[in-house]
């Protein structure tokens, strides 16, 4: 990527790690920019500063791959792969981390599969979980439990991923389809939009 070029934006500030980066989420206020790397350690930026001062924080044990900002500057919601030891839903959960003291407030559990994306709503502390286990589930970070599961057709073959729209009451979901009688994952992408009530899950399905 060029940025050297008349007009073109400028460099800010370059954030050195020894591993890739897995995940990024801006804090809403713009402030902080939290970094999961592929070494399992997680690091907040400064942005106004353009700096990452403070150690980064290490998830040995379990990993972290995506991290998703809250509503709070110093809480995430966070997701690794577990361990070998753990249940399939021990190793699928979503943790809820306060920063402040390195201490997880809440876990939650219900995926069965690896997770490939996290949402938190704009309006609200409800948020959503997508696994490869085909589904697309709605929580609250203030309560225990899965408050509401979609599943997904079962001639979805690829990662989905489900994402809020700016007012927190829509939010996208977008997976590779088998396609044909022959069983083979086609290339397209079939977009499923949804509409999100605070009671339910009132879905319209587009194809795309």
């Amino acid at each position: 990527m060029e940025f050297s070029l008349p007009g073109q934006p400028q460099i800010g500030a370059v954030i050195r790690h020894k591993e890739r980066a897995t995940c990024m989420s801006f804090h809403e206020s713009g402030e902080q920019l939290f970094v999961a790397y592929g070494d399992s350690r997680l690091r907040v930026v400064d942005t106004l500063k353009g700096t990452s001062d403070q150690p980064a924080f290490k998830f040995e044990r379990e990993g972290v791959d995506i991290v998703e900002a809250t509503h709070h500057n110093q809480s995430i919601l966070i997701s690794g792969r577990g361990t070998p030891d753990q249940t399939a839903e021990q190793r699928c959960a979503v943790s809820y981390l306060s920063l402040y003291d390195n201490k997880i407030l809440r876990k939650f559990r219900g995926h069965v599969g690896e997770l490939s994306s996290l949402s938190m709503s704009p309006s609200d502390d409800y948020f959503l979980s997508s696994s490869t286990d085909r589904t697309v589930r709605l929580w609250n970070i203030q309560k225990a439990g899965c408050l509401s599961k979609m599943e997904l057709p079962s001639t979805v073959h690829g990662t989905p991923h489900a994402v809020f729209d700016s007012t927190g009451m829509v939010f996208g979901v977008t997976a590779a389809m088998t396609s044909g009688n022959d069983g083979h994952v086609s290339f397209e992408q079939i977009c499923l939009l949804y509409f999100f009530s605070r009671q339910s899950l009132i879905y319209y399905r587009l194809l795309l």
